[in-house]
């Protein structure tokens, strides 16, 4: 956020609080009233494009605005770059990035991107978080033909819109065009903020393949 904007956000806090302790009102009270409202301005945008809105037109100015940042820059060059700028976008994030899990979880896609699956199988396996480790692992096995082993994962995925992604994927390497986009569309339908700016694009990306 822009400091001038940050500026006018912190002033205007220290007036209102200011003149509610002239009210008499409660302090525990004013602290909640001063936490909603610089939630509200601060950090509320934030989580909005990451996993509420529904809006992409927000989640595009969003990543726009952050795109110098790793973990953002990833999603922008999908939408709006080559497959080379999107590998230096996933390397960059997983030499920037420390969290284990965070570094399979990219390292994974790269070598999804490099058509190297038993790589990108390799690297999934070595994510501890779940559902991500199942998420990716199942993507990898969907890349390699090994479909049964995909589909077996899918009670694992706790979130509606990564079955809905496993399936689009299982079916866009057996070449069916109808499923692929039943699957797609309840994916992209049940995902949320910056997931479903991923999948919509990615998605776009792979129907052209299919044509």
């Amino acid at each position: 956020m822009q400091l001038w904007k940050l500026t006018l956000i912190y002033l205007f806090a220290i007036i209102a609080c200011t003149f509610l302790l002239l009210m008499d009102i409660p302090k525990w009270g004013i602290f909640i009233l001063l936490f909603l409202y610089v939630f509200l301005f601060t950090m509320y945008p934030h989580f909005n494009a990451l996993l509420w809105t529904n809006n992409l037109k927000k989640v595009e100015r969003f990543l726009e605005i952050n795109k110098h940042k790793a973990l953002y820059a990833y999603p922008y060059a999908i939408a709006h770059h080559s497959e080379s700028e999107q590998k230096v976008a996933l390397q960059n994030i997983i030499t920037t990035y420390k969290q284990p899990y965070v570094k399979h979880n990219y390292a994974s896609i790269l070598a999804i991107l490099e058509n190297n699956y038993d790589q990108a199988l390799f690297e999934a396996k070595q994510i501890k978080k779940e559902p991500f480790q199942s998420y990716m692992v199942a993507h990898s096995e969907a890349y390699l033909g090994n479909f049964e082993q995909a589909e077996a994962l899918l009670p694992k995925l706790s979130q509606k819109w990564m079955s809905s992604s496993i399936e689009s994927l299982i079916s866009f390497n057996r070449q069916d065009e109808e499923n692929f986009k039943h699957y797609s569309t309840e994916a992209i339908k049940q995902a949320r903020g910056i997931q479903k700016y991923l999948l919509v694009h990615s998605f776009q990306e792979m129907e052209g393949k299919l044509k």
